[in-house]
């Protein structure tokens, strides 16, 4: 299994924010219709997003300490 790179985090981490922000401008649209459902789902994605934008970062920082050969 390959292992997940810089870029796949950041695109992960970003699609979930995506789909968090997409959620709550759903949310609104329909005056809150969907709101028990919506809104975990919302704080789930972005939770997701966050974490795994850490994991980016981390592995960001952990090749700039790598020296090159």
């Amino acid at each position: 299994m390959k292992t997940w790179t810089f870029t796949t985090y950041t695109i992960a981490a970003f699609t979930c924010s995506g789909l968090a922000v997409l959620l709550l401008i759903v949310n609104a649209v329909t005056a809150n219709q969907y709101l028990s459902v919506l809104l975990p789902v919302a704080v789930v994605a972005l939770v997701a997003g966050g974490i795994l934008s850490v994991r980016a970062r981390l592995l960001r920082y952990r090749a700039r300490d790598t020296p090159k050969r």
